[in-house]
């Protein structure tokens, strides 16, 4: 049955007389999506949804005459001929196909909408810029004076810092915003959760990487780190990638862009209060310590202290009896040299089970919405 046969700009009167007006800032064809899925048909059939077709080929006697064999009245082809439906009609499209096809359409719609990429870039750009200039110089100071190491500490956790905010946010919004859209086309079975979410995840990774190459690239030669450039990038990257599967993750829980966006304190708070930026990890209570294990920023932290204080903290003082202040960054941070292959471990286990907690929620939703 037809629920609406017309103009494009009459959708909105249409639906408004009816009693279902068309929310502001909705896409009417989602919109016309979802009145037909939450509606029941009896309702839609006494509010008038149901036009008759007064076409010439509407009649019912009409649909059988000079009809070739293999072919309907239109001229379309007749897949569904003796009650039988064709192997190809049965035949579902493959999961590479499925991402494939997406991943191309979400690159698309990149290439049709750019500002909000260029907004993503510039901001990386215009923060690694004033982050570069106020602690212009600062890693080639040398660690005798423990202000000039304590802000050579400040730096790099701006650094990483950035790498969060820049890629969390729009990963945060993205699954709300899209929500009715996939609803829609995830109902037709057009594809499934798991193709839709691997083709989200090839997206942001691809993007996410030269956002982070620009900003690594403008902090690593404006403050004059003394770590290897590839290892500073590879643990952005992998912070980065791991923030925008917390988001993810939160995203996939909520329905609503705006509800999305207060849970900002929650992915960014607790990863700042267990870094050991502002209070040592030994000094935290016992029974909250725990917490940390779940912080990404954490452990991306102690990775990037041990290849930047690493060397200056196996140097003795320059004067006798002077403390070593690379060394007591390291040990406020809990920062251990044996344990960087575990810091490397953590990171890749909490990206996984991020996404995966993600996928599993994702899949739940939409099973339960239909």
């Amino acid at each position: 049955r037809v629920m609406y046969e017309g103009e494009v700009r009459d959708v909105t009167t249409f639906f408004e007389a009816r009693g279902h007006s068309v929310p502001p800032r909705y896409n009417p064809a989602d919109w016309i999506m979802n009145v037909a899925q939450a509606v029941p048909v009896e309702e839609l059939a006494r509010r008038g949804y149901f036009p008759s077709d007064k076409r010439p080929w509407a009649r019912k006697e009409a649909l059988f005459v000079d009809e070739e064999e293999g072919r309907d009245a239109l001229g379309f082809t007749d897949h569904h001929q003796n009650n039988k439906v064709s192997a190809r009609d049965e035949k579902r499209i493959g999961f590479i196909t499925q991402v494939s096809m997406l991943f191309k359409r979400e690159l698309q719609n990149i290439a049709r909408n750019r500002k909000p990429l260029v907004a993503r870039f510039a901001f990386s750009f215009a923060m690694s810029i004033l982050v570069g200039i106020l602690f212009l110089g600062i890693g080639g100071e040398g660690s005798s004076d423990f202000r000039v190491v304590q802000a050579h500490f400040g730096a790099l956790v701006l650094v990483l810092m950035m790498s969060m905010f820049g890629t969390a946010m729009p990963s945060l919004l993205a699954f709300p915003e899209e929500r009715p859209v996939f609803l829609r086309e995830y109902s037709t079975n057009h594809y499934s959760v798991s193709s839709y979410f691997v083709s989200r995840l090839a997206t942001e990774a691809i993007v996410t990487f030269p956002q982070m190459l620009l900003s690594t690239t403008l902090t690593y030669l404006l403050i004059d780190l003394q770590m290897p450039f590839s290892y500073l990038l590879a643990v952005v990257y992998t912070l980065a990638m791991t923030s925008t599967a917390v988001a993810v993750l939160l995203g996939c829980s909520v329905e609503d862009p705006k509800m999305a966006s207060e849970f900002l304190p929650l992915l960014f708070v607790p990863q700042l209060l267990f870094a050991g930026f502002f209070v040592a990890t030994e000094l935290i209570p016992e029974w909250l310590r725990w917490v940390q294990y779940l912080c990404s920023l954490t452990y991306a932290l102690r990775l990037a202290l041990l290849a930047e204080f690493g060397p200056c903290a196996e140097e003795d003082g320059a004067e006798p009896g002077q403390p070593n202040h690379c060394q007591s960054i390291l040990d406020n941070s809990g920062a251990d040299e044996d344990q960087k292959w575990l810091y490397w471990l953590i990171l890749c286990c909490l990206f996984l089970m991020f996404r995966l907690g993600a996928l599993l929620i994702l899949r739940n939703k939409a099973q339960k919405f239909f």
